[in-house]
């Protein structure tokens, strides 16, 4: 290859082209696939050396229970060998052909390898993780089983995921800390499959914020509607399960009329909020397109410092409508004053 320089000026140094820095497709290619080839055969290699190590530990294993080596003679003797049976093993390296060892008389059992087990809990993990991420189980296992070189079934991806309805329902029922100083309520429309199909349904989601400022989820409860029954009946869940809004200061709601009447029944006392990012979307759908500027004045509002600011940026935005529009109006005056509770307490 021909060295090339570059149109030099008087005192720079030519500098020679390194054949390492020219792009040329077909070597990069070439590259590559020797790269590819390389990764494949360590892959390869490390599979085999997995399968290897196991066998030789169970052999270990089996000498140990033995008490005495291969075709010794001796009294500490406390069974014999009687070969071996194959067992397949699905890992992260792949499927595995293990020899497990046997003793003659069937007391020995290797607890390298639980017994019955036909995949790694590493294996499994992974098909509880594709499962949540909304993939059927009978795609989960197709999708799988190039990774662990062994087709897995749907009713296996099933059984497995069985883990995850254990969890989850404990997770329903554990006990929860009174320790949440923000309570934020909301509905939520998410879709879940049943049966082969999607469908939408209604999450009542309750958020905290604790003593230490930290958020978290709280509890959520799958409906058809949502009502103050529905809400009435989760919020009481979350009190009998330890969360008597003691240090509670603030609740902050979409403003639906039914979780309002549940609030007042189980915490009356607690100063309720509306979610300031529910009023802006809904102000944003009754104000016209040459109307929009008005929204900047209204994320003024919930910015500001103290809460008499916030009325005082209120009334500006109220006069501001007033000027442009009828129906729009009438909305921040009322409305817009019930989502003042957090100022309210500067």
């Amino acid at each position: 290859m021909k060295n090339k320089t570059l149109n030099l000026k008087k005192g720079d140094t030519p500098v020679r082209a390194s054949e390492a820095l020219v792009i040329e497709p077909a070597k990069s290619w070439q590259r590559l696939q020797q790269a590819k080839e390389f990764f494949e055969d360590l892959e390869a290699q490390a599979q085999q050396q997995h399968q290897q190590f196991l066998n030789k530990l169970m052999e270990y294993e089996r000498q140990s229970y033995l008490r005495c080596e291969p075709y010794e003679r001796t009294a500490q003797r406390s069974d014999h060998a009687n070969g071996f049976y194959e067992r397949p093993l699905s890992t992260r390296f792949g499927k595995l052909d293990l020899k497990v060892p046997r003793s003659r008389s069937g007391k020995y059992q290797t607890q390298v390898i639980p017994r019955y087990q036909r995949r790694q809990e590493v294996v499994n993990q992974a098909l509880r993780e594709v499962f949540l991420l909304g993939v059927s189980t009978r795609q989960a296992g197709r999708a799988l089983s190039k990774l662990v070189g062994e087709s897995v079934s749907a009713s296996t991806v099933s059984e497995v995921s069985k883990v995850l309805d254990e969890s989850v329902n404990q997770w329903h029922h554990r006990p929860l800390e009174d320790h949440y100083q923000y309570l934020l309520l909301d509905g939520v429309s998410v879709r879940i499959r049943l049966g082969g199909k999607v469908y939408r349904r209604l999450a009542l989601c309750a958020y905290g914020v604790s003593l230490k400022g930290q958020r978290e989820l709280i509890d959520f409860l799958l409906v058809q509607a949502e009502g103050e029954d529905t809400w009435h009946n989760f919020l009481s869940d979350l009190w009998r399960r330890g969360f008597k809004g003691k240090a509670l200061k603030l609740i902050a709601t979409d403003g639906q009329s039914g979780l309002i009447r549940a609030l007042a029944r189980l915490w009356p006392r607690t100063p309720h909020q509306r979610c300031w990012a529910h009023k802006l979307r809904n102000l944003e759908n009754k104000l016209k397109v040459s109307q929009r500027p008005c929204l900047d004045e209204a994320k003024l509002i919930y910015q500001a410092d103290s809460g008499k600011e916030a009325l005082k940026r209120l009334k500006s935005m109220e006069e501001t409508l007033a000027s442009t529009c009828s129906q729009s109006r009438r909305l921040p005056d009322r409305r817009c004053r019930r989502a003042l509770g957090i100022l309210s307490m500067s």
